[in-house]
């Protein structure tokens, strides 16, 4: 049997987020597998958080990794770039979703992620059933027109860096967000953690934090990123937000209509 892990991110703010995702996963989404909560600093020793009864009651795996914390010259750099919602000062945090590529998940076949703050709506079943070898699934962030492309991802107004990235790299392909993620643990090799860290460091000019960065590995380092399936004759799988309002979906991450 394929073994599958869910896996939510999160820092004591987004707490009742998970939740309220993780909640609807198991019943909504009618998953009854292992979940794993991810957590940095600030929850590791909070016990009235970490031994709530909804954690102990659905078993809950908590693993906590260090905070990652950048040398000054990234944070420098960071903090200047323009960003549109400001996240690279207000959701540093987010930067801990470099975790899920950490050896420990290789302990599962393959290791779904959801953002916290997802609204799930029914079984998830047919999501992840298209699990796929060797391959990370996720959703482009440029769907459905395909006008964004990954350079967008980066501050051209760093020149001097965004000029060194494209010159490497191949900046005008599709690229993917990170907001849910399926993939095969057999992409997780040794020193992937460790690549992604030292490629946000040598880059430190990614406008959404994390996702520049896993995007940019994925399309280019190691092109292993395929886009998930988006609907099936009955519903639609997941998207950012209902494109469709009369559709049926099976998750959203903005449930505005």
């Amino acid at each position: 049997m394929t073994k599958l892990c869910a896996v939510f991110v999160c820092n004591k703010e987004f707490f009742n987020k998970f939740i309220y995702s993780c909640n609807q996963l198991i019943t909504n989404g009618k998953y009854n597998g292992d979940i794993c909560l991810v957590i940095g600093d600030d929850l590791s020793g909070n016990k009235n958080l970490l031994n709530n009864e909804f954690i102990l009651s659905n078993n809950i795996i908590i693993k906590h990794f260090p905070n990652i914390y950048f040398p000054n010259k990234f944070v420098e750099i960071n903090n200047k770039i323009s960003s549109g919602d400001g996240r690279n000062k207000t959701k540093k945090f987010q930067w801990h979703k470099l975790h899920l590529f950490n050896i420990f998940f290789k302990q599962w076949d393959y290791i779904f992620y959801l953002d916290c703050g997802m609204n799930i709506f029914s079984d998830i079943s047919p999501i992840i059933n298209t699990n796929a070898e060797n391959t990370l699934l996720a959703h482009s962030d440029a769907y459905p027109k395909y006008e964004w492309k990954l350079h967008n991802q980066f501050d051209k107004n760093s020149k001097d860096y965004f000029t060194k990235l494209n010159n490497k790299y191949n900046l005008d392909v599709d690229y993917f967000q990170t907001g849910i993620m399926l993939y095969d643990t057999n992409i997780i090799e040794e020193d992937t953690y460790d690549n992604l860290l030292n490629l946000s460091i040598e880059y430190p000019i990614s406008i959404t934090n994390e996702q520049g960065i896993v995007a940019l590995y994925f399309t280019n380092i190691k092109p292993l990123w395929k886009q998930i399936k988006t609907r099936n004759e009955n519903t639609y799988f997941y998207d950012f937000s209902r494109r469709n309002p009369e559709g049926e979906y099976i998750m959203v991450k903005n449930n505005r209509r």
